[in-house]
């Protein structure tokens, strides 16, 4: 340590600055001479400094507001003084605001620091008390030792102070760490050592805190994960269960204990897999497990998490059906007892459409647009044994050409211009499991209809772009209105694919033959579309039954829906005469209409041009409570015009809603 010499130009340095008189920097360090100066700035005596205590319960506030440093160096410090104990020495933390939160030493040394209220919840700062190894330290951010008469306040000159500053992960100082003893009892090394255990407590700060947010992502990804309804496991490349969540669990119905460390075909069943058969045995396939006597239908999907590990999906095969129903808005919702008719005709072709039901082969629906062959599909789902899987409606003749086939069998990534990066499952596999209903099949391509060929002679396709067959389970009902037989001869239609699709074969017949449900049917729709109108109306009278059963009704059905529709906004009384349906005259079959399509909606027609009187404005405004695109709909013209008409006849279509 300091020889006499030393100590004595020290003493008299300190004196003169005392004095207020210049002081050899020589015989004084620049830190020590620096930490005089800020603590007379600071209006500090040398022989009188604020030895103050806090509460023992504030103390212990502190103490848990800065528990991970308290935890962390307490032990460090008892394990240092395990190793010096009869040293003399005196280890001490303190916080940030240089607040003693913990002291350990021998007793005669303790006994000595407690004379002088060295003791915890005591406060070192520089502007307390001036110069010390504790307050110096946290003013500077360096570690420092100060020797008897360098410090500041007199009393305090029999004891030598090595603080070293903890900082923590962002290296801001949040405490030191300072080991005091008597003159004679301490050296230079001493700061070294100090030095030593700050370190080790600051990079345990740091090491903390990377485990705390280690510790903090692995709890939000365990919550998500733990949030997906599908199970999830993680296969290293043997195909061993290394991570899981607890849906797996559940979907597998195996305690976690019977699925960690188990290699995947000792869970599911089946031969043993290997990564190079994994994908073509699992990825994007419907299995079965038996379970405890049940039978569990997953789906399962694989995707790679790195070059070693493999996460594999899966979930219960009805939950994804629902899903598929929900997102593509797919769901039969006809039964039956939608089919309204009493007909000969209409009652043997549902007869048929129950026996169709009740089995799984090709059914083809035939007749004309407008007689209900999409009502008569649902209700074949609905009625067999694939009710609760899917059922996929997809319109041939709605699709453009060159996208039917990848509709129909989906497509790789990069396939063609457009197409999604990650790819796209076709109708055909989102149906798996359930039903496609291929309506308007007489106006497929024809290299797709080899394709449809294909799936139905081997239940797989192959995504355009790909290579890989996948299987499908996929009952196929097919809809038409055009003579498919006709087309086979002309070479529209493939004979093969006909032949495969007509199996089971149901005509639909046209409202012209089911004369007697014509009333059944107005009766119907009424109901159905009185509830809409601002007059409901209750009923037709006898007039009117036989004009409707009168006319022609070449849209069929949906025709007779549209008509009546329209009149039940139209009707000024409870009961639709004859007169009232002069409203509703469709338009004539356009030139070069295609055998079978419903034209377009036609325009409302009135007699002797009634359509273009102020009374027929105002009762489609008042039928549409003031809508005017709706009201032009009505009358058959268009905004514009029916605009210029409520212009002329100063109607205000806002006061016909208040009126309604």
């Amino acid at each position: 340590m300091y020889s006499d010499e030393t100590r004595m130009k020290i003493r008299e340095a300190r004196e003169q600055f005392r004095r207020g008189l210049s002081v050899d920097e020589s015989c004084v360090r620049r830190e020590i001479l620096e930490s005089w100066r800020r603590s007379r700035a600071y209006g500090l005596d040398f022989d009188k400094g604020d030895k103050r205590l806090i509460p023992p319960e504030e103390l212990r506030g502190r103490i848990e507001e800065r528990r991970v440093l308290y935890d962390l160096a307490v032990p460090v410090m008892e394990q240092l003084y395990d190793f010096t104990t009869g040293s003399g020495f005196l280890s001490s933390l303190s916080d940030e605001e240089g607040y003693l939160l913990k002291t350990i030493g021998d007793e005669e040394i303790m006994a000595a620091a407690l004379r002088n209220k060295f003791q915890e919840g005591c406060n070192r700062n520089e502007r307390r008390l001036g110069t010390n190894g504790i307050g110096t330290a946290l003013v500077t951010g360096r570690p420092i030792q100060v020797f008897a008469e360098e410090h500041y306040y007199e009393l305090h000159q029999q004891w030598v102070c090595s603080g070293a500053p903890i900082s923590d992960h962002e290296g801001r100082t949040v405490g030191v760490f300072c080991l005091t003893g008597l003159c004679g009892q301490v050296s230079f090394h001493t700061l070294g050592l100090a030095v030593s255990v700050a370190n080790s407590i600051s990079q345990q700060l740091v090491m903390r805190k990377a485990y705390d947010e280690i510790a903090r992502i692995q709890h939000q990804t365990k919550a998500i994960i733990e949030s997906v309804p599908s199970g999830i496991l993680l296969l290293n490349q043997a195909l061993k269960v290394i991570q899981m969540n607890s849906q797996a669990a559940a979907l597998l119905m195996l305690p976690e204990t019977r699925i960690l460390g188990r290699r995947l075909h000792e869970i599911i069943g089946g031969h043993p897999l290997d990564a190079g058969t994994l994908y073509e045995a699992l990825n994007d396939r419907s299995i079965a497990i038996e379970r405890h006597g049940q039978v569990l239908r997953l789906m399962f999907s694989l995707n790679r998490a790195d070059a070693e590990n493999i996460v594999l999906t899966f979930a219960r095969t009805e939950s994804l059906h629902k899903k598929v129903h929900h997102i593509i808005g797919s769901e039969a919702r006809f039964t039956f007892d939608d089919i309204v008719g009493q007909s000969p005709a209409l009652r043997n072709a549902v007869s048929l459409a129950r026996i169709a039901a009740g089995n799984e082969s090709t059914v083809l629906l035939t007749g004309e647009s407008g007689t209900g062959k999409e009502l008569f599909a649902h209700s074949i789902h609905n009625a067999g044994p694939r009710e609760k899987g899917p059922f996929i409606a997809i319109n041939c003749a709605a699709l453009p050409k060159s996208l039917v086939e990848s509709e129909l069998f989906g497509y790789e990534s990069g396939s063609f211009t457009g197409a999604r990066r990650e790819g796209a499952a076709g109708k055909f596999e989102l149906a798996n499991g359930g039903t496609i209903f291929l309506d308007e099949i007489g106006d497929m391509p024809l290299d797709v209809q080899a394709s449809l060929l294909r799936v139905l002679q081997n239940r797989e396709v192959t995504r355009l772009g790909g290579s890989r067959a996948v299987k499908v389970d996929v009952r196929i009902i097919a809809a038409t209105n055009r003579n498919l037989a006709a087309a086979v001869e002309n070479g529209a239609f493939r004979d093969d694919l006909y032949y495969r699709l007509n199996v089971f074969g149901i005509h639909i017949p046209p409202l012209r033959e089911r004369a007697g449900d014509i009333r059944l049917l107005a009766d119907h729709f009424l109901r159905k579309y009185a509830r809409f109108s601002a007059r409901p109306a209750q009923g037709f009278s006898e007039d009117a039954y036989l004009a409707l059963e009168e006319h022609v009704w070449r849209g069929n059905t949906r025709e007779l829906e549209n008509a009546v529709e329209r009149v039940s906004y139209m009707a000024r009384t409870p009961i639709i005469s004859r007169e009232c349906l002069h409203f509703y005259r469709p338009s004539p079959i356009p030139a070069g209409h295609v055998r079978g399509r419903s034209p377009e909606d036609p325009p409302v027609r009135a007699a002797g041009g009634v359509k273009d009187s102020a009374e027929a404005v105002e009762r489609a405004l008042a039928a549409t409570r003031g809508n005017v695109r709706r009201a032009a709909g009505l009358l058959g013209v268009s905004r514009r015009t029916l605009y210029r008409r409520i212009a002329r006849y100063g109607f205000d279509p806002a006061s016909l809603r208040r009126r309604v």
